[in-house]
């Protein structure tokens, strides 16, 4: 993944203040137990997490149980490569981004995920079949569309990724 600004020396003290403010955030959101994201099970368009997950968000303990997340939102078009995110607040609630499509996994851009959200993994998705894929709506093992779905389980250095300084 690339950069996504190089980090010039701060020139004043305001500047300064809020590179550091940054790299506190980003030190105070950590996955700490993965929940292991995964298909609800066979013909479902959601995905769940399949263990117990455990976060910190701003410097909150977040506990995530094993269950369904919000659904996808977003069409994938046929051909083409995307990535759903998968974040939880403070007060454990999940939100789903959809990132910028590309066609080719390279030309995927991940979203910009909000202050105060902890990375709890994406799915990529590359549908191949004969139409698009829809998100809450295709299922992540439909046939006919093909969505080759693939599974990512956030770590720290994964959600350290997601911090525009």
């Amino acid at each position: 993944m690339a950069r996504f600004k190089s980090i010039s020396f701060p020139n004043t003290e305001g500047e300064l203040s809020t590179l550091l403010d940054k790299l506190q955030r980003n030190l105070l959101n950590k996955i700490l137990a993965k929940g292991t994201l995964a298909i609800h099970g066979a013909s479902s368009p959601l995905v769940k997490t399949t263990t117990t997950a455990y976060l910190l968000v701003d410097g909150v303990m977040v506990k995530l149980a094993a269950a369904d997340l919000t659904a996808l939102v977003g069409t994938v078009v046929n051909g083409t490569f995307n990535v759903f995110v998968f974040t939880v607040n403070a007060s454990g609630t999940v939100k789903v981004y959809m990132g910028t499509a590309g066609a080719t996994l390279a030309g995927v851009v991940f979203p910009t995920t909000l202050d105060g959200e902890s990375v709890l993994g994406f799915v990529l998705v590359n549908p191949t079949g004969t139409g698009n894929f829809v998100g809450g709506t295709t299922n992540l093992d439909d046939a006919t569309v093909v969505p080759n779905a693939v599974y990512f389980d956030s770590d720290l250095a994964l959600a350290a990724q997601f911090i525009t300084l």
